[in-house]
């Protein structure tokens, strides 16, 4: 292996993703919003660029280091709205800067700082949305010592807010900023979460959003549909499970498409689309045997651009609900687009032209640009480093499992991989559950396909029943029984890996994060097959968990409402089968962690104790469900290859 070029953690961590796409009206210009897979300090950096669409230089809009993003163009395309917490670090402001020279120029001072805005069609206004801020009373009790917390009182709302678009931005004085009016009713929380949150209707009149009485997840995975007018007028269209991104509307404002669940959890990622006024919502593709990621309308109306997922691969669809048709949105685009964590493909407003982020099994993602029934050109070159090391062969993958269905998944085979030679390997699990492994380039903290690869270990990437990718009913297949038919899916790929000459039985290890984390610890609790293993942030108790977790109303479609069936829950629950553990299991979470709590580890790590299994239990300070400090990034790779390696005896190869 001394020959093999070996991507180090320190280059893997410091890479560089794309987080925001937008082109503007004219399709002639794309601001793309850049991100390291890694923070240094206390707070993300993000920056903004703009790039021409034929593919010049791209120019770097500020160069405050702090976290700018959400770019939104004006109708005329002359500025740019966008977020920046270069006032003070972690509550962003809104900005615009004006593109042919000027400053950026703030326009609010939200106490609690804003998430996301958006010029208004005529460009007369700006909608933006702003999360509670702090209050006297709060910081006297803190400074007193009478911080005291109850459990859902005093609970921090995102509201919607608009104000009017200052005719000269760069006359404005820091104590001058424009009055802002809050629209959305007092008391509900705004916003699916993330980012764009809402989406204005054509003529300007209302905005289209999701809404739940609060922010904590299990609120937001079933919000309502509402579209709230200038006035503040409110018109809830419904309670949608799974409607976990921004609804929006058609061109001419009749109807609003969004992405749902098809009928309920976990059967998601289903695009849907219903009456502005209110009426019953309609499947666009019923029995799609793929995944909906994000969409975009054309301006007919009538269709939408839309990014799938379709087995392994991610792809650009054209989209025609009234037919219910689907066919190719681009040209000449290699199969197996990367979409781990891209952002929605953006429109053109003449619908001639999209831009999306792609990447592949050995490269990462990039700002691509194309004409619709065209072929697509990369504009950007965001992580050239990739071809200075040397990565495995990544393949799709085909087994039948124990009751004849059809699984899939990825295959990385190890840098230099020699047939008729059996090697160690990895069953790298995934999370969700409903996720899924598509080609892309498998080299960070979460995914350790090539690191492992370039260490001589073949890695198998299955995605079972309950991922997406292969639609809804497959999404269903795990509902009342996780656990159960899934792992089998995983052991009959190990044993297909085996009779293909390339497993070596004697040399197998398992891990993976969240559910992947969850099926390690089932794996463990139900065969001694594997020499070592890794669980990050996996479910150990499915009764404590959904006392403890944010996530409780997702998990009771999966498995009935707790207080209903915990016989269900503790039937499925790894600390269970305790007793017949030996496999030695490294346990990671992030301590702060309120998806899968860290205390689902201490179950775990006690349990592996108690029967004299060796297991560690390394517990991330600050850390969310994904670690994102860089130092913390780079212990987990050196321990998760450690932990294998000296398991299977491997140290000084």
């Amino acid at each position: 292996m001394s020959d093999i070029r070996m991507l180090p953690f320190e280059r893997a961590v410091t890479a560089t993703f794309v987080s925001a796409v937008q082109l503007s009206p004219d399709g002639k210009r794309i601001a793309y919003v850049t991100t390291p897979a890694s923070k240094e300090g206390e707070h993300p950096v993000s920056t903004l660029w703009l790039i021409d669409a034929d593919g010049e230089t791209p120019r770097r809009m500020m160069a405050s280091e702090c976290a700018d993003g959400n770019p939104s163009w004006s109708p005329d395309g002359r500025w740019l709205a966008f977020t920046s917490d270069r006032l003070d670090r972690g509550k962003p402001q809104a900005y615009v800067l004006q593109l042919d020279g000027g400053e950026a120029i703030r326009l609010t001072d939200a106490s609690g700082g804003i998430g996301d805005v958006s010029w208004s069609p005529d460009g007369r206004r700006l909608a933006f949305t702003a999360r509670d801020g702090e209050t006297d009373d709060h910081r006297q009790r803190k400074d007193e010592r009478r911080d005291w917390k109850v459990v859902d009182e005093d609970v921090k709302l995102t509201s919607l807010w608009i104000l009017d678009a200052p005719d000269v931005p760069a006359t404005l004085q820091p104590d001058d900023l424009p009055e802002a009016r809050r629209i959305s009713p007092e008391g509900l929380n705004i916003g699916p979460g993330g980012t764009p949150a809402f989406d204005w209707s054509p003529d300007g009149t209302a905005i289209a959003t999701v809404a739940t009485p609060n922010p904590k997840a299990h609120y937001l995975f079933a919000p309502d549909l509402v579209v709230i007018s200038l006035d503040g007028e409110l018109t809830n269209l419904g309670n949608f499970e799974g409607l976990l991104s921004v609804p929006r509307f058609s061109p001419n404002g009749s109807t609003i498409g969004f992405i749902g669940c098809e009928t309920v959890m976990p059967s998601l990622y289903c695009l849907r689309t219903i009456p502005a006024g209110g009426g019953e919502s309609r499947v666009a593709i019923p029995g799609f045997e793929g995944s909906f990621l994000g969409f975009g309308w054309l301006p007919d109306g009538d269709r939408m651009v839309a990014l799938t997922e379709e087995r392994q691969s991610h792809l650009l669809r054209i989209v025609d609900p009234e037919s219910r048709d689907l066919s190719n949105a681009i040209g000449d685009l290699p199969a197996g687009a990367s979409g781990f964590g891209a952002p929605p493909p953006s429109v053109s407003k003449d619908g001639t032209r999209v831009a999306f982020t792609r990447g592949d099994a050995t490269s990462l993602p990039d700002v691509w640009v194309a004409d619709l029934g065209g072929d697509a050109r990369r504009l950007t070159d965001l992580n050239p480093w990739v071809r200075d090391y040397d990565f495995g062969e990544t393949r799709e993958a085909r087994w039948t499992s124990f009751d004849g269905m059809e699984i899939e998944g990825l295959l990385i085979l190890p840098v230099g991989y020699q047939v008729g030679h059996r090697y160690p390997t990895l069953l790298h699990i995934h999370g969700g559950s409903c996720g899924a492994f598509n080609m892309e380039l498998f080299a960070n903290w979460h995914d350790w396909g090539q690191f492992m690869a370039q260490r001589g270990y073949a890695v198998l990437l299955p995605n079972p029943r309950g991922s997406s990718g292969r639609g809804s009913e497959f999404l269903c297949e795990i509902v009342g029984c996780y656990g159960e038919p899934d792992f089998q899916d995983l052991m009959t790929g190990i044993d297909w890996l085996i009779a293909e000459g390339i497993a070596d039985p004697d040399q197998l290890v398992v891990g993976g994060w969240s559910g992947g984390g969850f099926l390690t610890n089932w794996a463990i609790t139900h065969t001694n097959g594997f020499k070592a293993a890794v669980s990050g942030a996996g479910i150990s108790n499915w009764v404590s968990f959904q006392g403890t977790a944010d996530v409780r109303s997702v998990f009771d479609r999966y498995l009935n409402p707790v207080v209903e069936d915990p016989e269900t829950h503790w039937r499925l629950s790894p600390i269970r089968y305790i007793r017949d553990a030996t496999t030695p299991t490294l346990i990671l979470y992030g301590e702060a962690d309120e998806r899968v709590p860290v205390t689902q580890g201490y179950e775990l790590y006690e349990g592996l104790r108690a029967r004299g299994v060796e297991t560690q239990l390394v517990a991330y300070p600050r850390q969310p469900h994904g670690i994102q400090e860089r130092k913390h990034q780079l212990d987990l790779l050196e321990r998760v290859v450690n932990w294998y390696d000296r398991h299977l005896g491997r140290e000084n190869v």
